[in-house]
């Protein structure tokens, strides 16, 4: 006779990346509203008890689909080490905007804020740890750039600065590519302009913080 019980610690997992994939698409086409936890189960092959053992509602479901996919967006691998530090700084940038703007966690972004009126603890909730998760990714970027000879005497690149200084990288290299995007239903054009974008964001950065080019 058959064992029976909890299924393998490693199909467990499978099962729920499983949920988490098909919730991903389901939110992503529905919205948090419309989506319901009978689609993501059927998208999931999967039963609804399957999904209620692992998250207890709706809700914590969906924060779970959007700070994991998140994270898994934020996983940034070292900035190019070749090049001066304004091309290394330009390199970081398009990669920061190449890893955010893509479809699926656009049609995210747009499901929280269509919370923010209805469940605004949850969009609140969502968009601080989005944010914190975002600052310390980017945070590890500009401190292994900031080592450089060029610009490591530079006030905005003391630790202390380091948190602050990586925001208003953030806000001029990412927040007017994502704010576009939220409002392109086609993302082309936000795609085809964002990396020239976020190069020219990265050297306007970089002169603000007092960084002058041998030569300019």
């Amino acid at each position: 006779m058959p064992r029976r019980g909890r299924p393998p610690r490693e199909m467990a997992g499978e099962v729920e990346d499983r949920i988490l994939q098909a919730a991903l698409q389901v939110f992503v086409a529905r919205g948090y509203e419309g989506a319901s936890i009978d689609e993501i189960a059927e998208v999931a092959r999967a039963g609804k008890p399957s999904i209620y053992t692992r998250f207890t509602s709706k809700e914590t479901l969906f924060r779970e689909v959007v700070l994991r996919w998140v994270q898994k967006s934020g996983e940034m691998a070292a900035s190019a080490t070749s090049g001066n530090i304004q091309e290394r700084f330009q390199t970081a940038g398009v990669l920061i905007v190449q890893r955010a703007i893509k479809d699926e966690t656009v049609g995210l972004m747009r499901s929280v804020m269509g919370e923010a009126t209805r469940h605004p603890e949850l969009a609140t909730t969502i968009h601080y740890a989005i944010r914190a998760h975002g600052t310390a990714t980017v945070m590890k970027l500009v401190a292994e750039l900031a080592e450089a000879e060029e610009i490591r005497s530079l006030p905005a690149f003391a630790p202390d600065n380091l948190p602050a200084t990586t925001r208003r990288f953030i806000d001029l290299v990412l927040l007017p590519m994502m704010m576009s995007s939220l409002f392109h239903a086609d993302l082309t054009p936000v795609k085809t302009e964002m990396e020239n974008h976020a190069r020219e964001a990265a050297s306007f950065f970089l002169r603000g913080c007092g960084y002058c080019p041998t030569g300019a």
